[in-house]
């Protein structure tokens, strides 16, 4: 199904008295591809974002939020409407705001059919009913400053609006439900003793609020850690630029950095092949590996079974005859059944013929203190390497100053973050002996924390009398985790691979590629790409999202390119064009540059550029829709000016 919006209406909302706004060609109802609307500040462009967003969703709004539109002018009411085609039905959608009794309700029309008036509620088609929620939303009535979130933010936009189109957030939403329901079976059960219950309740609220606090602290310090690495890496490039002025010290610097590359890259290839080998107990002494070795003799001495098994003589006593053809009584069966227990179960053979066949490739013992020599060598040489670096002296003594002053700077930002990530360390570690070593109880220690929540979730559980009912609802939580996990595995690589195409088409000699989506969206060789690149990835990506869902949207954005220098804009506005089969633009007079110019609608004819402007008698908006007047037109509050609009005569 495909919908599309052809008008909006507007009747006495803030500063709007009156304003129709058309998308469809002259003489037809085929909406345009691109549909520009400039509205400087101050004029209700986002006050139309928001009006959009809560008329597709039929939102009750509360008295505030509807006062909150009433004009200076003082009309007691406001409407706001929406035209839409869906398919070959054509409707609209009426918001009636009734600012003295602070009330919203919706109205539905058909002005295409006999008859067809105002009739009262909220209207959809079923399709669109179905489909539509906040978060759904959001996505095609879109904030075009927010599109560069989905790009390696390390936030879950990108994999929240793959769920929220393919319906996977509505599963993940029973889960929710699943505990309610839990958790009223077990009010509705009650307590063996209502003392005894309130008890243990109290003790599982008390562990549930520090393990959020836990949380929070972790989340904090992460945060920390990372504008700390931003800082070092900021604090760094400046160094460099300074040394860089001294072409001797540059030349030194080069060389320790890449000792110090070599360095790093040989003890990360050495560390794990390290760790490798000492996963391997034979190759940790000779004495292990012996006893390996005699303990596999063992095995082939004893000759284990393959697959006869206590099983077999257990279900052979079952017969009436023995498999050399004679008829079993009772106690032949007796004999057979004391017998079978000298042979073991099947697991037991299982377990242990596996163990076996491991056995077999026991390895040679390593010298592993020598390799550890080896790295503990390589440590210290990278570190001889990294004082030398930061020690290097430039021959300016201004700028010999300035670089000690940025490397205290470094080394100030290096302390705290490697205290705070000591600190992280030991609120996540689940390392027995350090949480030992540093008294790590469940009000210090994140891992220790959980498993008190869930011990005394088991005893809210046992007071309550509901294990089994509990044990029930976790099953069927794993399973709709299970289910959401590969889905959205499913969906992420097919998401990959179309958008992936899409992009080959519209970048063509670009090798911009998503990688992966891991909450955020991974680029490959991330380095290598623009920012006009990088957003024209978040645009492809949600545009193939909407080939999956079961409606093709409009895509209504809110300053696309106010962000943006010119360059990337002259990347991103063709794309946007080739993306979406309607596009309709907010813009404010600064972001035309560079954005405007470069769209690309299907064919000729085919962009609505609208100018809608304030002129001196409150609630009154003038309208234009010539191309040289919207290009032409700026606003001084936005360029910077005096705060009043440009003035525009009758004549233009």
């Amino acid at each position: 199904m495909d919908l599309r919006i052809e008008e909006i209406r507007y009747q006495n909302i803030r500063d709007i008295g009156s304003l129709h706004l058309q998308f469809t060609k002259p003489s037809t109802s085929e909406p345009r591809h691109i549909s520009l609307v400039q509205m400087p500040n101050g004029t209700g462009k986002t006050t139309t974002m928001g009006l959009i967003r809560h008329l597709i969703l039929g939102s009750e709004l509360d008295d505030e939020t509807v006062m909150g539109y009433e004009p200076e002018t003082g009309a007691s009411e406001g409407e706001f409407t929406i035209g839409f085609a869906a398919g070959e039905e054509r409707f609209r959608v009426h918001m009636h705001l009734d600012y003295d009794l602070g009330t919203v309700d919706y109205r539905h029309s058909y002005p295409q059919r006999e008859g067809g008036g105002m009739n009262s509620g909220h209207f959809l088609p079923l399709q669109l009913e179905n489909i539509l929620t906040e978060e759904f939303v959001d996505l095609f009535v879109f904030n075009g400053e927010l599109t560069d979130d989905f790009i390696e933010t390390g936030e879950d936009k990108a994999e929240n609006a793959l769920k929220i189109v393919t319906r996977l957030d509505r599963i993940e939403a029973q889960r929710a439900a699943i505990e309610r329901v839990v958790k009223e079976q077990q009010e509705a059960e009650g307590a063996k003793t209502e003392q005894g219950l309130k008890q243990v309740k109290s003790r599982l609220k008390k562990r549930e609020d520090r393990l959020a606090s836990l949380k929070q602290t972790r989340d904090k310090l992460k945060e920390e850690i990372s504008d700390h690495e931003s800082n070092i890496e900021s604090l760094r490039e400046e160094r460099e630029e300074i040394i860089s002025k001294d072409r001797d010290a540059l030349d030194k610097y080069q060389d320790y950095q890449d000792e110090i590359k070599n360095l790093e890259t040989t003890l990360r290839t050495d560390s794990a092949s390290l760790l490798d080998d000492m996963r391997d107990p034979s190759k940790l002494s000779q004495s292990f590996h012996e006893d390996f070795t005699t303990l596999l003799e063992h095995m082939r001495i004893l000759r284990l079974p393959k697959s006869t098994s206590k099983e077999f003589f257990s279900e052979l006593a079952e017969q009436d005859t023995c498999i050399c053809g004679r008829d079993l009584n009772e106690e032949h069966r007796k004999e057979i059944r004391e017998n079978a227990e000298r042979f073991l179960s099947d697991e037991d053979v299982g377990v242990l013929n596996s163990l076996k066949e491991r056995l077999k490739n026991i390895s040679e013992p390593v010298a592993l203190d020598a390799r550890l020599d080896e790295l503990r060598d390589a440590r210290q040489e990278l570190k001889q390497y990294e004082t030398q670096r930061n020690q290097l002296d430039l021959s300016d003594e201004g700028l010999e100053q300035q670089k000690q002053d940025l490397t205290r700077k470094i080394e100030s930002e290096k302390t705290d973050r490697d205290n705070k990530e000591r600190k992280v360390e030991l609120l996540t570690t689940d390392d027995k002996g350090l949480r030992q070593r540093h008294n790590l109880d469940w009000e210090k220690n994140i891992p220790e924390a959980k498993r008190e929540v869930t011990k005394y979730k088991k005893k809210v559980e046992a007071a309550t009398d509901t294990v089994t009912f509990s044990a029930q609802a976790e099953k069927l939580d794993t399973i709709l985790d299970d289910f959401v996990s590969r889905a959205v595995a499913d969906v992420k690589s097919n998401q990959i691979k179309k958008t992936n195409q899409r992009l080959d088409r519209i970048l063509k000699r670009s090798s911009v590629q998503i990688e992966s989506i891991d909450d955020s969206i991974n680029l490959k060789n991330k380095s290598g790409s623009s920012e006009g690149q990088s957003l024209a990835v978040a645009y492809a990506y949600l545009s193939t999202l909407f080939e999956g869902s079961a409606v093709d949207m409009p895509f209504v954005i809110d300053s696309p390119a106010v962000s943006l220098d010119h360059k990337v804009r002259r990347e991103v506005a063709p794309i946007i064009s080739q993306l979406f089969d309607q596009v309709i633009a907010f813009v404010i007079s600064t972001e035309k540059e560079g954005f405007v110019e470069n769209l690309e609608p299907v064919t000729d004819n085919d962009i609505n550029y609208y100018t809608v402007y304030k002129t001196d008698t409150p609630g009154e908006l003038r309208t234009h829709t010539d191309k040289d007047f919207f290009m032409e037109f700026t606003s001084e509050e936005e360029e910077g000016g005096d705060g009043r609009m440009q003035s525009v005569t009758e004549e233009e």
